[in-house]
């Protein structure tokens, strides 16, 4: 299976393009286009999939490598409108910012709830089972919307430290004491103490079922 990297340089010379005209257009260097079908940058930035896309004259889609036929066909044939949302590898936890080379694939999700662009929102898998009792089961998708405030009672991805991101219930306590609430009885709320290094990255507005049987 061809790779970005083949891909890029493949339609890169069907359009008779020069490594040059890449790298003027895309406004880099042209040793860094080299990079990108040489396989030395293994993921784009994704800043540089759109642009870069329309200078190839192909899909964000296919120049990544992107499934779209599954899901889309299937909110399609059904009439259900929908949006392409990035799905991201578990955020790191250092600054709680998206990382570009994290996002794993577009997924396509239903709009119904969803009122703003889709570069407002994110999407992540579920792990683990301590939000089950809100109806959270490992393998869900979770769609998040990129919302740093929150009210008692929602539902949120939060980086904590250095640890990966999680989703916990928002709880702020009578002493103004941040806690990360989790749904299920046997794991301890996460209390977000003065010395903590804690961002709200977003709050959750859509959870799709996994059904995974194995």
């Amino acid at each position: 299976m061809d790779s970005t990297s083949d891909r890029i340089k493949k339609r890169r010379t069907e359009l008779g393009l020069t490594l040059d005209d890449v790298a003027e257009a895309l406004g880099v260097n042209k040793s860094t286009v080299l990079r990108y079908e040489t396989k030395e940058i293994e993921k784009l930035p994704i800043n540089v999939i759109d642009p870069l896309s329309k200078i190839l004259k192909v899909s964000r889609e296919y120049l990544m490598g992107w499934d779209q036929n599954s899901d889309t066909n299937i909110y399609s044939s059904s009439g259900v409108d929908f949006i392409r949302v990035p799905l991201y590898a578990p955020l790191c936890c250092g600054s709680g910012l998206f990382v570009d080379d994290q996002i794993e694939q577009m997924v396509a999700v239903p709009s119904d709830g969803l009122h703003r662009s889709s570069n407002d929102y994110f999407a992540q898998t579920a792990s683990g089972d301590s939000m089950i009792d809100a109806g959270i089961y490992p393998g869900d998708l979770l769609i998040f919307e990129k919302n740093p405030d929150l009210v008692d009672g929602m539902i949120g991805c939060f980086c904590v430290d250095e640890n990966e991101a999680v989703c916990k219930k928002f709880k702020r306590s009578h002493d103004g004491l941040i806690i990360l609430q989790p749904a299920n009885s046997k794991y301890d709320p996460i209390v977000i103490t003065p010395d903590s290094h804690f961002v709200c990255v977003g709050r959750l507005r859509k959870s799709i079922r996994s059904f995974n049987w194995d």
